[in-house]
């Protein structure tokens, strides 16, 4: 072996030594690390936790010490006339209490605009002093429409019954005397005020749609147009469904029902039928009475017949066959119908439109009625 071999293999082995050096260095330094590490890690996780749980602590004593954050709405300044009925209902496990409000008849035009044009502004001013406002008020205590407004929604918000807020409010239609930017905006104003946590129904009427001051270029599309901008005023949602009973809402009830809205609300009749719950309705226009009680009282106050037919032939309001079909249904003898509310006669009526159908028509909201109704178990 010379001396060249000697040397390589000198090297060689040199190298082999320092590699095997280097691994027991790493080996031993990755095993402190672990064990380390872990240890370091446990210690930070056991802070962690200390820390979460003191301040878990610290904000729940915070938040116990905090008041409640729920909206103290004021009350009204206006005393309203209460118009209190009492629905009896099978089948139903608890009391309810909804709030009825129809027939204001809000007017807040004051000068020409597209949808209201000048012509037409001394004749709805008149409205606005003479026609809907409470004849039995002092002339200093009047309120209007506009004025009305504002404290019903006070009204809603703020009433309790039995500490408990309404379970449900329905405005009943004709809340405008005709629709105009004006009315809307006011209206929606007003309507956003309202308890969010509190189901509403609105259906509208011949007024709450009506464009009859905007002339050529205002139509009833344009109005639907502009309802929408308050609630979506979506066909398929005039209805309001408790764990016990259903309220059906039958909108635009001054004429006779389209296709597709006699579709809806038979689904929706059908669906409670199904699930065996009682069934209010909730329209503008009155049905006809099986007896006379109606039909005096409706010649007496208004000196026509103001309401729906379906025993005789008398008035404006005759159904058609399709409006025939619902009522077959609505006064059939194992209707699921037990009540029908109204307005639109602008005075209160309590009586039965068939033996098993009762019904109530409410006094207008713009003599400063506001219906309350308590739906409770039957006996």
């Amino acid at each position: 072996m010379d001396k060249k071999d000697k040397w390589r293999i000198a090297v060689l082995l040199t190298a082999i030594i320092l590699l095997a050096a280097a691994v027991v260095i790493l080996v031993k330094k990755r095993a402190d690390v672990s064990e380390h590490g872990e240890e370091t890690q446990t210690s930070a996780e056991t802070q962690t936790q200390e820390e979460i749980q003191e301040s878990t602590e610290t904000q729940t004593q915070e938040e116990s010490t905090e008041p409640s954050k729920t909206v103290d709405y004021p009350a009204p300044d206006y005393d309203f006339q209460i118009e209190e009925i009492t629905i009896e209902l099978p089948r139903i496990s608890r009391e309810y209490a909804l709030a009825w409000v129809s027939d204001l008849h809000l007017i807040t035009d004051k000068e020409p605009a597209q949808d209201v044009m000048e012509e037409f502004l001394e004749s709805m001013q008149t409205r606005y002093e003479t026609m809907f406002v409470n004849p039995t008020q002092p002339e200093d205590e009047v309120r209007h429409s506009d004025e009305l407004l504002p404290e019903i929604i006070k009204y809603l918000n703020y009433t309790k019954i039995d500490g408990r807020n309404f379970d449900g409010i329905i405005f009943g239609g004709d809340l405008l005397d005709y629709c105009s930017r004006s009315n809307i905006d006011a209206f929606k104003e007003e309507y956003a005020k309202l308890n969010p946590d509190i189901p509403k129904l609105y259906i509208r009427a011949d007024h709450d749609y009506g464009f009859w001051y905007g002339g050529d270029a205002f139509t009833e599309e344009t109005a639907w147009e502009m309802h929408k901008e308050i609630d979506g005023d979506d066909l398929s949602g005039k209805c309001l469904e408790f764990d016990d009973f259903v309220i059906i809402g039958v909108n635009r009830s001054n004429k006779d029902m389209s296709q597709q809205q006699y579709e809806i609300i038979m689904q929706q009749y059908d669906n409670a039928k199904q699930e065996d719950k009682p069934v209010i309705i909730a329209t503008h226009v009155p049905y006809e009475a099986y007896d006379d009680s109606l039909r005096e009282y409706s010649m007496m106050v208004r000196n026509k017949v103001y309401y729906w037919t379906y025993f005789s032939n008398e008035g404006d309001y005759k159904p058609n066959d399709l409006m025939g079909q619902y009522f077959s249904e609505v006064y059939s003898a194992d209707t699921q119908v037990e009540n029908v509310l109204a307005g639109h006669l602008h005075a209160a009526w309590d009586g039965k439109i068939s033996e098993q159908v009762s019904q109530h028509i409410f006094a207008p909201a713009f003599m400063g009625f506001i219906g309350v109704i308590h739906v409770v178990p039957s006996a």
